[in-house]
């Protein structure tokens, strides 16, 4: 029968727990010594080791042979019992489905019979913070003043959601993250004793994505075993089976976003969505490469604020070296911002996009400002009775005749959306754009337009500015964008 890496990898001693060895040494003085607290609180993340050590614990203190070392043995009758479930003095409660009142006087009820066999009763709650007021209000007494043979061990993932009137009657540990060196480590040693053949680049990416979840790196760990049985696990396959990228795409995106490439960031994002990748996972990961670009200004590769390989922190560094943080810390706060606005929609690609446009565009203003410098008039407030003065319908006339010689006159990117518009000349320039992106972006250099219109045709003041998009908008681009979302809506 299969069982799942996480549950068959699963330290039995304290010696095997991962990266928690001050919690580790304590309880194992406490059981030498037999200084056994009533009650305990485990907190941490997920996967971090506190379910997995409550049931050390549960064995160790009843264990026939555990005084002399704190460990439990198990090989005597208690401990084989208790492994394999047949001990009924060891009791898991998920507070998640029973966190009812009715519940925790059933278990006050059950706390007065002494255990059948070993020493104690132990009581595992899981998830304790689901429990409801009044169930931790029913529990308090019995808490603070429970039997002799009777020891509770609380795990929770929220201690902020525990009553300091709990808190205080418990001890508590704190389950830190794993490290990745441990994870990497102790991994590496479970693929080794299950004979499978994995690289250890796709190891240490396991580590890193894992988040210092030991269970989140072994179902990863299944899945690939599973999908590559009997083959090289390289690390090209784990990041196609997350729907995940290089560290190499994150490293090119971020320095194209940062010099305004806009056609490199199409291009990146046109190659994840064609290679089957999880766009809202790239924005996460792309997210906290910003983040680790900014630390590693902080960091070097000898502490662990970024727990990765020397080699990648140091690339780090050399990446941030060239980059302005404030400038990373507002692509942080804008991709922030696009994480929560696709949790509420389909089009992730579209958003992505419409995002690296933007971000492109927002500097690009400002380089061709400074490379070719615009005076423009500040606008003397029209008399309280005279209306502003436009130019006359023959002097716009030209306007119309010569569009593309001034759409020329510019350069960069403006010049690029310019020179698809076509304009209708009345009482104001009427510029048609092609789709919704260059629209926005014209209109946001309208008055950048107007001055330069009134220079190149020499008018005696500057046009009056409409936009719309053409009825028939027929570019590939525009083209390509309506195919994929209406691509998105049809598989919703």
């Amino acid at each position: 029968m299969f069982t799942a890496l996480y549950r068959k990898m699963r330290p039995k001693s304290f010696k095997d727990i991962v990266g928690q060895k001050p919690i580790v040494t304590t309880l194992t003085n406490q059981l030498r010594d037999s200084h056994v607290s009533h009650a305990y609180l485990f907190c941490g993340t997920r996967g971090t080791g506190k379910t997995t050590t409550a049931k050390v614990f549960a064995r160790a203190v009843n264990c026939t042979y555990s005084s002399e070392t704190g460990e439990p043995c198990n090989e005597c009758d208690i401990c084989l019992d208790i492994l394999n479930e047949r001990n009924f003095n060891v009791i898991e409660i998920d507070a998640a489905s029973n966190n009812g009142v009715d519940n925790i006087r059933d278990l006050r009820e059950e706390v007065k019979y002494p255990p059948t066999t070993g020493i104690f009763k132990v009581y595992i709650i899981d998830e304790a913070h689901m429990l409801t007021t009044a169930a931790f209000n029913a529990l308090l007494k019995t808490l603070e003043e429970p039997p002799e043979h009777v020891i509770f061990i609380l795990a929770t993932t929220d201690p902020q959601k525990i009553p300091p009137t709990i808190l205080s009657r418990c001890q508590r540990y704190d389950f830190k993250r794993i490290s990745r060196l441990d994870m990497v480590n102790s991994l590496s040693g479970y693929m080794a004793a299950e004979g499978v053949n994995i690289d250890s680049e796709a190891i240490e990416y396991i580590s890193s994505v894992s988040d210092g979840a030991m269970r989140d790196a072994l179902s990863i760990l299944d899945q690939c075993i599973s999908l590559h049985s009997g083959e090289l696990i390289s690390l090209d396959k784990v990041q196609a089976l997350l729907g995940a990228v290089d560290y190499s795409v994150l490293f090119s995106f971020s320095e194209a976003l940062y010099n305004r490439n806009l056609a490199l960031c199409l291009s990146i994002i046109n190659n994840i969505s064609k290679e089957g990748r999880d766009i809202s996972r790239f924005v996460t990961d792309i997210t906290y490469h910003f983040r680790n670009l900014i630390i590693s200004n902080y960091s070097d590769a000898n502490n662990d604020i970024l727990d990765f390989s020397k080699e990648l922190v140091e690339k780090y560094r050399a990446y941030a070296a060239k980059m302005d943080t404030n400038t990373i810390i507002k692509f942080i706060y804008g991709l922030s911002e696009l994480q929560n606005q696709m949790r509420y929609s389909s089009g992730e690609r579209l958003m992505l996009e419409v995002f690296a446009v933007k971000t492109c565009n927002e500097n690009i203003v400002a380089t061709e400002t400074i490379a070719k410098p615009i005076t423009i008039e500040k606008p003397v407030m029209p008399q309280a009775k005279s209306p502003e003065p436009i130019a006359a319908n023959s002097d716009l006339k030209q306007v119309g005749e010569d569009w593309t010689g001034f759409c020329n006159s510019f350069s960069g990117l403006l010049k690029s959306l310019l020179a698809l518009t076509t304009v209708k000349c009345d009482n104001a320039v009427n510029v048609i754009c092609k789709d919704d992106s260059s629209l926005s972006y014209i209109k946001d250099n309208k008055n950048i337009i107007a001055a330069e219109i009134k220079k190149y045709f020499n008018l005696s003041e500057e046009p009056m500015l409409a936009f719309r998009i053409a009825d028939n908008a027929d570019d590939n681009f525009t083209k390509k964008l309506q195919s994929e979302i209406d691509m998105e809506i049809s598989f919703d």
